[in-house]
This record gives C-alpha cells, sequence and structure tokens, in this order.
C-alpha cells in the first residue's frame, strides 16, 4: 500500500471500512472503491478490496449463526407441540434458554461490526489496517 495515502485515499478507505454498519449493500461500497481507485489510489483500492472481502465473510458467518440458531430454537418448540396442555401457564425451561442464545448471534454481529469500525478508523488516520486471518491472504498493493 501507499506509504503516504492521501486525505483523500484515507476517507475512502475508511469509509469502505465503515460501510459494515449497512449489512449486504455495504459489501458494494468495498467493491465499487476497489475497481474505481485500482488505477489511481493503491491504498483506497487495496482497503476497499479488504473490506469487501471482510464484509462477505462476515456476512455468511452470520447467516450461518442465525440458521444454527433457529433451528435450535424451533427445537425448544418439541415440548409445546408434543404436550400443548402441559405447558398453558409457563413455557418449558429449554424455551427461554433457545431465547437467550439469540444473544449469540447478536454479540458476534456488533464485534464484526466494530472491527470494521476499528479498520475505518485507523485507515481514516492513514495506517495500513489488515484484517486478522484475511488481511494477509491479500496483495499489498
Amino acid at each position: 500500500m501507499s506509504a503516504n495515502p492521501s486525505r483523500e485515499e484515507c476517507l475512502m478507505a475508511s469509509i469502505a471500512h465503515a460501510s459494515v454498519v449497512v449489512f449486504g449493500p455495504g459489501i458494494l461500497v468495498g467493491v465499487l472503491i476497489w475497481l474505481t481507485q485500482k488505477e489511481k489510489a493503491s491504498f483506497a483500492s487495496g482497503q476497499g478490496l479488504q473490506a469487501a472481502l471482510y464484509q462477505i465473510i462476515g456476512m455468511i458467518v452470520n447467516m450461518a449463526l442465525w440458521i444454527v440458531w433457529g433451528i435450535f430454537y424451533a427445537l425448544t418448540w418439541i415440548p409445546f407441540v408434543q404436550n400443548p396442555e402441559r405447558f398453558e401457564d409457563a413455557p418449558p425451561p429449554i424455551f427461554w434458554i433457545g431465547l437467550a442464545s439469540m444473544v449469540v448471534p447478536l454479540m458476534i454481529m456488533l464485534a464484526w461490526v466494530l472491527y470494521g469500525l476499528w479498520g475505518a478508523l485507523k485507515t481514516l488516520r492513514g495506517y495500513d489496517f489488515r484484517y486478522a486471518l484475511i488481511g494477509n491472504l491479500l496483495p499489498s498493493e
């Protein structure tokens, strides 16, 4: 990446990372910055590609977590279906565990977004930001 990125490059790179808050469509921001800046601004382009890849992986991970949670939560309804009279007053404890387990994918989503925003802050300040695990897989320019 550029040794000394311009203010405009830093801003574009930061926007690419910050677009993580717009789950899904935010990926397009990183892709557009990568495509439009490939020839002009290697710092912004590289950061845009990295941000887009990070967000794609994040979307896949979060979709998988919500599917697993949905299956688990659906299983907590089995006691209701098998014996509805038994649970007229209160649901079984497993139901509350299933409902509370929704916190897991929510917290992972929050952490994912906060890490993306950390990248936005770092690149806005002109630092070369690399996500853990995927950052070193991409070319540096």
